[in-house]
């Protein structure tokens, strides 16, 4: 018996044996399908809501029970041209308030509040049809999305 032999053959079985492994873990399973987070922006969840803002942009609203309770918001252009847009959140009740403006191409945010599960938030929106801040059409979402 040629024990140099069977050590490489072995060594051998082993190799494709961890490579079917490695290759295993690279396949999406149902669970990773369902992840919390959005392939869109960042938002964990389920958009829960859509509202126009003015011709070219809309304000959008996520939720996920995950974390005790994730609520995501977003002003969305839909134009690419670089343009004023705000979104600013507080959950209802407490001081957690969070902003994000400037000048982008595709949305201001998102702002992400976790551990607010039960709580409402409140929501204004802003989007210029160019550069200039002065020139903006705004929104309100008082206490509408509650989790």
């Amino acid at each position: 018996m040629n024990i140099k032999r069977i050590s490489t053959n072995t060594a051998l079985v082993s190799v494709p044996a961890v490579i079917a492994l490695a290759a295993s873990l690279l396949i999406p399973t149902p669970a990773m399908a369902h992840s919390v987070a959005a392939p869109t922006g960042g938002c964990p969840g389920a958009r829960v809501g859509t509202y126009r803002l003015n011709g070219t942009s809309h304000i959008e609203v996520y939720y996920s029970p995950a974390h005790g309770g994730t609520n995501c918001v977003k002003t969305v252009s839909e134009k690419t041209q670089r343009r004023y847009l705000q979104v600013w959140a507080t959950v209802v009740g407490t001081s957690k308030v969070n902003v994000d403006e400037g000048l982008y191409r595709s949305y201001a945010g998102p702002l992400v509040f976790t551990g607010v599960g039960g709580r409402c938030i409140s929501v204004v929106a802003k989007a210029s049809p160019g550069t200039n801040p002065d020139e903006v059409t705004k929104r309100s979402l008082d206490a509408r999305h509650c989790g």
